[in-house]
């Protein structure tokens, strides 16, 4: 009864996290309708959701190309480092054609809200190399006015942030928390090689 309580007490921890990246996100969409002719005040948007809350890794609004007149990648991003630097950038280019990558792609082909597999983003500062630091991502779709898709509201949370957080809950001595997610990709577990890489039906 006491293992239940406790997994019922880290499940609702769990959800308001998620809760809480899904309510921002509405937050921004919100904003973006209302600035869409104002892509510098869509940048600082980016910083302002880190900012309201601590949780978030990186948030991003991306448009599909040519969107804005002349401008064939627009991808507005912020993200927060160990030290909880926020550092904003527009990114996109013939490098980084982030419109072919799997969280702008999915709630694209969706069209609907989606939470990402764990991936690996690419890391400007080493010669865009992968980033050994794995995201997660909520990505919502952005539509015009006839329904036509636009572009993506996206948040990142960083799995090993979750981890930390999840597994200090235990209620036995050598008890352990698991996480998959809803493709049974290891998102949390004491082994760490079977994190990301492995599934449940690895075995």
């Amino acid at each position: 009864k006491r293992a239940s309580q406790v997994l019922e007490n880290c499940e609702l921890r769990l959800t308001r996290i998620l809760e809480d990246v899904e309510a921002m996100a509405d937050n921004v969409e919100w904003l973006v309708y209302r600035h869409l002719d104002s892509p510098d005040t869509l940048v600082e948007y980016t910083r302002t959701a880190l900012q309201g809350n601590p949780d978030l890794v990186g948030c991003a609004i991306s448009f599909e190309p040519y969107f804005f007149e002349g401008e064939e990648y627009f991808s507005a991003y912020s993200s927060r480092d160990e030290n909880n630097v926020i550092t904003t950038e527009q990114e996109g280019d013939e490098d980084y054609q982030y419109f072919y990558l799997d969280w702008y792609l999915m709630p694209k082909l969706l069209n609907q809200p989606v939470w990402t597999e764990p991936y690996c983003d690419w890391d400007y500062d080493d010669d865009f190399s992968l980033n050994t630091e794995m995201l997660i991502s909520y990505s919502k779709p952005l539509t015009d006015a006839e329904g036509n898709f636009i572009g993506v509201v996206s948040m990142d949370l960083s799995p090993k942030w979750l981890s930390e957080q999840l597994s200090s809950i235990k209620p036995y001595p050598h008890s352990f928390c698991m996480l998959l997610s809803r493709g049974g990709t290891y998102l949390i577990h004491p082994d760490p090689e079977r994190l990301f890489s492995q599934t449940i039906f690895t075995r």
